[in-house]
């Protein structure tokens, strides 16, 4: 029993490294059950109000999603000059879907995930993520794997979003050669790709293996940084990709924030500037990673 816990306490616990555990305060459980892909979990908590776990991993709560969905969908979104067509892998909770609609350029947003369970569950009881963008008109849901789904769209994607879980389990192929390929050869001319990429504080192997294969199929590959309280350690890495220059877009991003009537509880335009100053630690494995190419 961990130090100030009671008995006949309900918690939710991540077990995020050999000797690290993250537990929350259960005040109802909302659904526990196993899905054909994975461990399903959602609780209302005391401090984060509603989380979602995967196989004991925490994927998301109500006090800091916006955290970590506005800084993956908003910065590979706005240094494109007018994204139409976006493709969300994975995020069946609706959230990156939901920054991703509020561009105004958007005229259909593809969201594939790969368990209908958790877009069921996220549909049922979180609506204070989704806010709906499940029912918006421009949006197709296929409930597939990423990795099947992408080979069969080349040439069809402005921004590609990869909201996975970790590089385990039916997230494991969203890391692969494979799957990073079909996801270039799915871009447009000029598209942008963007995924999570875990924390360079725990797990530094994860960002350099993505950085890696990304720079084998893009000219142009970084990394940003978050802070997302409930993941491990805070903070949050994203790689970014694509077949143009995104820092040449730079200057245009407070015009587009504004014209495409955005509004964020995170991410700002100075923000997005700022997430590319990377501690020195990140600096050497991007620089790794790239072969000096930062």
């Amino acid at each position: 029993m961990s130090a100030g816990r009671r008995r006949g306490e309900d918690w939710l616990c991540e077990q995020q490294t050999a000797g690290a555990r993250l537990c929350l305060h259960v005040e109802r459980w909302l659904v526990r059950r196993r899905s054909p892909y994975q461990a399903l979990e959602l609780a209302v908590t005391r401090d984060h109000g509603r989380v979602m776990a995967l196989d004991g991993k925490f994927m998301l709560s109500e006090r800091d999603e916006p955290f970590y969905h506005e800084m993956l969908v908003h910065p590979a979104m706005l240094v494109h000059e007018a994204p139409e067509r976006v493709l969300i892998v994975g995020g069946g909770d609706g959230g990156a879907l939901r920054e991703a609609l509020r561009h105004r350029t958007v005229k259909e947003a593809v969201l594939v995930e790969i368990d209908q369970a958790v877009i069921d569950a996220s549909r049922e009881h979180l609506p204070s993520v989704h806010y709906g963008s499940f029912d918006d008109p421009r949006v197709r849901i296929v409930v597939s794997p990423g990795e099947t789904f992408l080979p069969e769209h080349p040439d069809t994607y402005d921004v590609i979003l990869v909201d996975s879980t970790d590089p385990i389990g039916p997230g494991k192929a969203l890391f692969q050669a494979e799957f990073l390929a079909a996801c270039r050869r799915a871009l447009r001319l000029g598209g942008v790709i963007a995924l999570q990429a875990g924390t360079p504080f725990y797990w530094p192997e994860e960002l350099e293996h993505l950085l890696r294969e990304l720079g084998r199929l893009f000219p142009h590959v970084g990394a940003y940084l978050g802070f997302v309280p409930l993941y491990p350690s805070g903070m949050w890495a994203y790689a970014i990709a694509g077949d143009r220059d995104w820092r040449a877009e730079e200057a245009a991003v407070h015009e587009r924030y504004a014209s495409r009537g955005l509004t964020t509880r995170y991410y700002t335009p100075d923000l997005h500037r700022a997430a590319f100053v990377l501690p020195r630690f990140v600096e050497e494995l991007v620089s790794r990673a790239l072969g000096g190419e930062g």
